[in-house]
């Protein structure tokens, strides 16, 4: 495939991505599908109006600030945030197709494009008026800036940049934060003639738009919160504080939540091998706006809730298990077509350790479908380069025998 070529399927699969969400995104009621949603706008509303978040906000940044950008310049007005939202998405689509084209070829990368293009959960982030998108295309620019295309040198400027968009991936999704640490490891590996100086810069890119959160947070909250205090707070496995914490205070509560942790190892081990399960699920369950009559009970909270939707119905979950549970099988497949070729290892074990460290650092908590989204991408990557593989190994003929003379 030619340059030429590869231009004109850049631009198709951004197209034909673009075209599927809006399609997918009109069809949508005006209204939010998900109570956090009008946390995220009422923060971005406050933003505009007075300068911060408000008070009660105890979320990350990036996604307000994003919502604010959309409504200075069309107004608090949903469709436009999915309109501009399916940009995003055929963009990340473009990422996903150069990205896999470094790793696999240019015909691994087309099909990773248009997997992504048409891929439903891919579709379906587009319409969340949810931070994932925005995650999810911060996370892979950082990816593409680490991982370099093959015969090519890790430069400065691109690993600055990386950390970076690793740091605002994290102010987007906190548990990036596991998968800056798993990057870290991965460049102090694989880059051993410069791992000393590549990981300092790829920290300080990191630190690059944590530390004033950071700071603010200190001033606001009174104490070392990097980037968001509800974390200690979503351990759902601990019931209750122990009866002998010394107060009520919010700060005994997190510490002696800590302390259960070392207390009751086995607990805590079943529950993260239960979560760590949950996170590879093949259609979205734990969903409270599942239930009719507590949409009701939010929608009469806040009108702009919707009471109706199809999702979460037998046919949403039999698609979401149809074209989730191949991608997963064929992913399995690239996977490992990536490790038994030595030349593709380097590039597998980022996107290994990328999926991984969602599904630990969520694993702690509460693991979910939606919290796979932003590693979606590296999953699809896998699948195009395993149907690649189980194509070229099918279109394989057996060598003729020769007729007896």
């Amino acid at each position: 495939m030619n340059r030429s070529d590869r231009r004109r399927s850049v631009i198709y699969i951004f197209v034909l991505a673009l075209l599927v969400r809006l399609a997918f995104v009109f069809t949508m009621q005006n209204g939010f599908y998900f109570t956090d949603s009008v946390e995220y706008s009422a923060a971005a509303v406050n933003l505009l109006a007075n300068g911060e978040f408000g008070e009660k906000y105890t979320r990350t940044p990036v996604y307000p600030v994003f919502l604010a950008g959309i409504y200075a310049v069309f107004g608090e007005k949903i469709v436009a945030v999915r309109v501009v939202e399916s940009g995003l998405g055929a963009g990340l689509a473009v990422m996903i197709a150069v990205l896999a084209a470094w790793i696999g070829g240019a015909r691994v990368g087309a099909l990773a494009g248009l997997l992504w293009s048409v891929y439903p959960i891919a579709v379906f982030i587009a319409g969340l008026v949810y931070p994932e998108t925005v995650a999810t295309t911060l996370l892979a620019g950082a990816v593409l800036c680490v991982l370099t295309e093959a015969g090519r040198e890790l430069g400065l400027r691109r690993i600055f940049i990386g950390g970076v968009l690793f740091g605002l991936a994290a102010l987007t999704k906190p548990v990036v934060l596991v998968t800056i640490v798993a990057t870290t490891l991965w460049i102090m590996y694989w880059k051993r003639a410069q791992r000393f100086s590549l990981a300092a810069l790829f920290l300080v890119g990191v630190a690059f738009p944590l530390a004033p959160w950071t700071a603010r947070n200190f001033s606001v909250h009174g104490g070392l919160v990097i980037v968001e205090p509800r974390l200690v707070n979503n351990l759902s496995w601990i019931e209750e504080v122990p009866e002998n914490s010394p107060d009520d205070s919010t700060d005994n509560v997190q510490v002696a939540k800590i302390e259960v942790i070392n207390q009751y190892a086995v607990q805590f081990a079943i529950h993260f091998v239960t979560e760590f399960a949950q996170f590879w699920e093949l259609y979205p369950q734990r969903i409270e706006m599942d239930e009719p009559g507590f949409r009701e009970s939010m929608h009469q909270r806040d009108p702009r809730i919707v009471a109706k939707t199809v999702i979460g119905t037998h046919w949403t979950n039999l698609i979401s298990i149809l074209s989730v549970g191949p991608m997963f099988l064929f992913a399995l497949i690239g996977a490992g077509a990536m490790w038994f070729q030595k030349e593709q290892r380097q590039a597998f074990s980022l996107l290994g350790l990328t999926i991984l460290s969602f599904a630990v650092g969520y694993s702690f908590f509460y693991a979910k479908t939606r919290y796979r989204f932003p590693v979606e991408p590296y999953i699809v990557i896998l699948s195009a380069f395993g149907l690649r593989q189980t194509w070229i190994a099918l279109s394989r003929r057996p060598a003729q025998k020769l007729a007896p003379i």
